[in-house]
């Protein structure tokens, strides 16, 4: 998934600035209709929002579906919008990579179109839910697919109420004055089906998929300066487990030091979200955590024991980037079960992730020239991603035993300014 920020900032008082969602509210909560509706939001200032969809097919290939607008916050340059999509097989190292931006973008609920693809969304948050894609992005890649949340599996968001989910930026956290805002909305155990043509070859879409909903507003481009994301799935050829089908995903985003309990200066706050999912039991979700890391751990009020933590190991500086890269990941899951039965904890360590690196991508390259040179000019940013897609173990911990789960990680660490 593609954010952009940067580290400049005016000069600040002492009083908190940014409002991370576990420091306030807690606990799992699933997603209404209206939580996953496109905003596009054009009257505050900086906005970015997308759709994406991530599948891992049968043979471990990766697919991902990508629908971003984005706006400047100066109406004199327009919103724009643009579809990615990259497929890679870990088998022949076939990766294909497409960034097209798009005209006539339309929204409408959770739908939207384009001259270039139509996303139609069908059902409901409580039931069986369809994002229907069709897309034809050049004469190289098509698109005709179909993603699914079933009924008996919930969506995800942190914390409850109205708030629930929204890590908030400004000195007020009313809907009607805060300055900012970052929100996650998952749909972890979803599937896709379908076809992707990739120069006139037609590619069988079937499989494990997660769909999330995100958005970063207001302000400046200038709020996280790291992101960090995996999912998790015993999708492909992974031998399944006593807890059948089992995913788990985890956002986590870093601010830059502007934003923070005490204003510029006390940024460099973690926020992290997380959860993880099994087919065998009724409504899917086995864990939904959060937790803030401070800088000092006083800075923000600890309301759950959650834990929900992303590392990064062995890194090493990066030629290419200029950033120290990981070379190994690791992701925790830990907290109250969300079925009221006890605690649940859930770990995944690549250590040698280096080794399924997809790719280093950088996200100015990919973005329309007016944005490119307005954040550059603005924020100072020079984001990269480091794609990486790797056969591991998920160890989930529950019911006094540990289970551990085969299958694929997809991760995401991402770099957006020094």
């Amino acid at each position: 998934m593609s954010w952009f920020g940067g580290s400049k900032s005016a000069k600040e008082d002492t009083a908190p600035n940014f409002w991370p969602a576990p420091s306030y509210t807690k606990g799992y909560a699933v997603p209404t209709d209206k939580d996953t509706e496109w905003m596009c939001i054009s009257n505050k200032g900086f906005q970015t929002e997308t759709q994406v969809w991530y599948s891992i097919l049968p043979d471990g290939s990766f697919l991902m579906v990508q629908v971003i607008w984005s706006f400047l916050g100066m109406f004199i340059i327009p919103a724009t919008a643009q579809m990615t999509f990259k497929y890679y097989n870990p088998n022949t190292k076939q990766q294909v990579w497409k960034s097209v931006n798009v005209g006539n973008f339309k929204h409408e609920g959770k739908s939207c179109k384009s001259d270039h693809f139509t996303v139609q969304n069908a059902g409901s948050a409580g039931g069986e839910e369809t994002y229907t894609i069709t897309a034809n992005l050049d004469n190289q890649v098509q698109l005709d697919l179909v993603y699914t949340k079933p009924a008996n599996a919930l969506g995800f968001k942190y914390g409850q109420g109205e708030d629930g989910g929204y890590s908030i930026f400004g000195k007020e956290k009313p809907i009607d004055k805060r300055e900012g805002f970052v929100f996650h909305r998952f749909h972890p155990m979803a599937w896709s089906k379908g076809t992707i043509t990739i120069e006139g070859n037609q590619i069988d879409a079937t499989g494990d998929a997660v769909f999330i909903h995100a958005i970063q507003s207001g302000m400046r481009p200038n709020i996280a300066r790291r992101w960090n994301f995996t999912y998790f799935t015993t999708g492909g050829t992974a031998e399944k487990s006593e807890l059948g089908s089992v995913r788990a995903v985890q956002m986590e985003f870093q601010t830059t030091d502007d934003y923070g309990s005490a204003g510029k200066g006390s940024g460099h706050t973690k926020v992290n979200v997380g959860a993880v999912y099994t087919s065998t039991l009724p409504k899917s979700v086995l864990l939904g955590v959060g937790q803030t890391s401070a800088v000092k751990p006083d800075q923000y009020p600890t309301i759950s024991d959650d834990t929900c933590v992303a590392e990064h190991l062995a890194c090493l500086p990066d030629a290419d980037t200029g950033y120290d890269a990981p070379h190994g990941l690791s992701f925790t899951w830990a907290g109250d079960r969300v079925d009221g039965q006890g605690k649940a904890k859930a770990s995944v360590t690549v250590n040698d992730a280096w080794a399924g690196l997809m790719e280093k991508v950088d996200v100015l390259a990919e973005l329309p020239y007016v944005i490119r040179k307005t954040v550059t000019a603005v924020t100072g940013a020079k984001p990269y991603i480091f794609q990486y897609h790797n056969n591991a173990t998920l160890d989930v911990e529950l019911d006094g035993k540990t289970v551990s789960v085969p299958g694929y990680m997809f991760s995401e660490a991402s770099f957006v300014s020094p």
